[in-house]
C-alpha cells in the first residue's frame, strides 16, 4: 500500500507540523490522502480539522473492535483524518499489544479506497514496537530532524548511521527532512552544508525557518493553506512532489 511514515528520534523537532503540511501538500497535488495519527498526544487533528473535539480515534476503535473508518474526520483541502483519539492508559497499552504487523496491514489497507490513495502516518517520537511495525510496512519513512546540535549529535548513531549512508538503488525506504534551517545562523548554515555534502541521497529536502509555519500551526492551520507563498510552504511543496514521484516509481517500472 502507498504508505508514508513520518517519525523522529526525539520530540520537539516539528514532526507533527511537517506531517500535517505534507499531507495537505500531497492532497493539493491531486492525491487522495488519509492521514493517520499514531501519536497518543492526538495533536494532528488540531492542524488538519476544523472540529477537533471528537474523542473517537484508533485507540478506542482497537479497544472496542470498531473499524477505523468510524473515527474518520474531514480534513484540510479535502483529505481525510483518522485521529488517535481520546484514550485511557489501558487502551494505549492494548493498541501496542494487539497491532502486530498483520493487524496493522489489515487495518491500514481498509482505509484505501482507490489505487491513487496515499496513507500518511504520524508516529510518536523515539523508537518502539509500534514504530518498527509501521516502518516494516512503509514504502517511505521520513525522519524529521532539526538543523541544530541536538539533532545532529544523533545522526551518526541513529539507525547505525543510516542517514549518512548512500540510499539504496530504486525507491529509498528511509529519507530525512532537515527542519528549521536558518541561513542567518552560522551553526544552521554549517549543518545544512554538512548534510548536503554527506547525506548520500538520504535527505529529501530542507524546510527553512519561517514564522509563517509556526503562526499557522498556532491558529490550528497548515502553512499550505494559510501562507502558501511563503518559503517554508514552498519547501514542503517541493518535498511532497518528490515523495509523490517516488511513490509512483513501482507503477512505472512494473
Amino acid at each position: 500500500m502507498p504508505l508514508i511514515v513520518v517519525a523522529s528520534p526525539k520530540g520537539g523537532v516539528g514532526k507533527t507540523t511537517i506531517a500535517a503540511n505534507l499531507a495537505v501538500a500531497l492532497q493539493q497535488q491531486g492525491r487522495r490522502v488519509t492521514a493517520v495519527d499514531f501519536d497518543s498526544q492526538d495533536a494532528l487533528k488540531f492542524l488538519l480539522t476544523d472540529d477537533p473535539q471528537q474523542g473517537l480515534g484508533i485507540a478506542r476503535c482497537v479497544a472496542t473492535g470498531r473499524p477505523w473508518t468510524d473515527a474518520a474526520l474531514p480534513g484540510r483541502a479535502g483529505l481525510r483524518l483518522i485521529p488517535y483519539g481520546e484514550s485511557t492508559p489501558a487502551e494505549r497499552l492494548h493498541l501496542k499489544a494487539v497491532l502486530d504487523e498483520d493487524a496493522l496491514a489489515y487495518a491500514l489497507g481498509g482505509l484505501l479506497e482507490t489505487d491513487d490513495d496515499i496513507l500518511l502516518v504520524d508516529t510518536a517520537p523515539g523508537e518502539g514496537r509500534l514504530q518498527a511495525r509501521l516502518e516494516a510496512l512503509a514504502d517511505i519513512q521520513v525522519i524529521v530532524l532539526l538543523a541544530d546540535a541536538g539533532s545532529m549529535a544523533l545522526v551518526p548513531n541513529y539507525r547505525d548511521g543510516l542517514l549518512l549512508r548512500p540510499a539504496n538503488k530504486g525507491l529509498p525506504e528511509t529519507l530525512a527532512i532537515l527542519n528549521q534551517v536558518d541561513p542567518r545562523r552560522r551553526l544552521s548554515r554549517d549543518i545544512s552544508q554538512f548534510i548536503a555534502e554527506h547525506h548520500g541521497g538520504r535527505f529529501i529536502g530542507e524546510v527553512h525557518y519561517d514564522e509563517a509555519l509556526s503562526e499557522a500551526a498556532a491558529c490550528g492551520q497548515t502553512a499550505m493553506e494559510a501562507a502558501p507563498d511563503t518559503l517554508s510552504a514552498r519547501d514542503i511543496q517541493a518535498v511532497a512532489a518528490k515523495l509523490d514521484q517516488l511513490l509512483r516509481i513501482p507503477a512505472q517500472v512494473g
